[in-house]
């Protein structure tokens, strides 16, 4: 079999095609200067991106690295996860362009990745560190998106300290997980007592991821079916939560705020700022419904911090108290404990406060049970622990 060598007129015309082709590159950003730039980018007509390199210079001289370089390998490259020397060494094409320039005229020429000299390269440890967006930017607004899919809609973006536009999944999941945790107790009657969100109000009141936007990581959750009127779970407990959210601007205004709510939703809004600040960022939301309405609220770390503290130097967001037809089935005064059958024969056990420790109690018996719940979220599970005291009590048949 023999091969046809490309004749001096096909060599030609492809060097004209690479000269063509370097001289109608327009920089986009620099990244090294010293007596004009040594290190930047360009972009072709045709939008792709090249890195160009300077690696040598004579009195008569100066040549030039050139590489293709994908936008995904090259956000890489500005945010420090790829050394520098790495994207110049291993073009993702296989080959670069050497192109040396001289006083009136330039010349190009393809080498392979063998080809390009270790002498040309920066050190193995230089990095850029450029903040870099790699999501896409946000096109419309919650409302529109809202008009537009008859949904309820919420924007919600979370800036990190460290400006990175990046997020880390657990971190991401864990926000997410405690955000809808929030909705769903939210989703509840204000002043409902519940210490378990119904199943019927959790389907109703899910909201389903369906975008990301940059600002610096962004999130766009929509409800899962048209809300014509506004009237609906999912829309009462958003609007609570960005309410909620705004008052973080405030931070001593949130524990009274808080306690418009169940002690469930108290209990789990507080899980959620301890995520936040976990998370190290603060947070914009943008709602917007079908019918037109829409709240904006921003909260920055420092605030959402100083809220959280607020919180924790008293268990008062945690408790309440609560009146409930029972039936007594275990006392133990000595160890302050007890134990009371409730609605569907579920088992309360707690413990006895002082005052009641020294009454008499008839076992089994039916009473009006008072009782201090509290729910705390473990911050390592994620799980609701609810304790009780028996605060005081008396028969239902009115009995002392």
């Amino acid at each position: 079999m023999s091969h046809t060598q490309p004749s001096a007129k096909s060599q030609m015309s492809h060097s004209n095609y690479l000269k063509s082709l370097i001289s109608d590159l327009t920089p986009i950003e620099i990244f090294d200067y010293y007596d004009g730039p040594k290190f930047y980018s360009c972009r072709d007509k045709a939008g792709q991106l090249f890195l160009v390199y300077w690696i040598d210079e004579t009195t008569e001289s100066t040549a030039w690295l050139y590489l293709r370089i994908s936008q995904e390998r090259y956000n890489s490259l500005k945010s420090g996860n790829l050394a520098i020397a790495r994207a110049l060494a291993q073009p993702e094409e296989g080959l670069a362009f050497v192109v040396t320039s001289m006083s009136t005229d330039f010349q190009v020429q393809e080498v392979s990745v063998e080809e390009i000299s270790i002498e040309w390269l920066p050190p193995e440890t230089d990095f850029l560190e450029i903040p870099t967006q790699a999501l896409p930017e946000k096109m419309a607004s919650a409302q529109e998106i809202a008009s537009r899919t008859n949904r309820q809609v919420i924007d919600i973006a979370f800036d990190k300290l460290s400006n990175a536009y990046e997020m880390g999944a657990g971190k991401l999941g864990q926000l997410l997980h405690s955000l809808q945790n929030v909705i769903y107790a939210l989703a509840c009657d204000e002043k409902m007592d519940v210490r378990r969100v119904p199943e019927e109000i959790k389907y109703k009141s899910e909201v389903l991821v369906t975008g990301l936007f940059a600002s610096s990581f962004g999130v766009r959750l929509q409800s899962k079916g048209g809300d014509i009127f506004g009237t609906d779970e999912t829309a009462r407990a958003v609007e609570s939560l960005v309410k909620l959210i705004a008052t973080l601007e405030v931070p001593e205004s949130v524990p009274k705020e808080l306690h418009r709510f169940n002690v469930l939703a108290r209990s789990r809004f507080k899980h959620f700022l301890r995520v936040i600040v976990d998370s190290q960022v603060s947070i914009k939301t943008e709602w917007g419904t079908p019918n037109g309405r829409g709240l904006n609220s921003t909260a920055s770390f420092h605030e959402i911090l100083q809220a959280l503290n607020m919180l924790e130097e008293t268990d008062d967001a945690t408790k309440t108290t609560v009146n409930r037809n029972a039936e007594l089935v275990g006392v133990d005064v000595e160890s302050d404990f007890f134990a009371i059958k409730v609605e569907n024969n579920e088992i309360i056990k707690g413990r006895l406060s002082k005052p009641v420790s020294n009454r008499h109690f008839d076992v089994p018996s039916r009473i009006i049970a008072t009782l201090e719940e509290s729910c705390i979220i473990d911050p390592l599970t994620d799980r609701e622990k609810w304790s009780y005291t028996l605060i005081d009590f008396k028969r239902a048949d009115g009995k002392v």
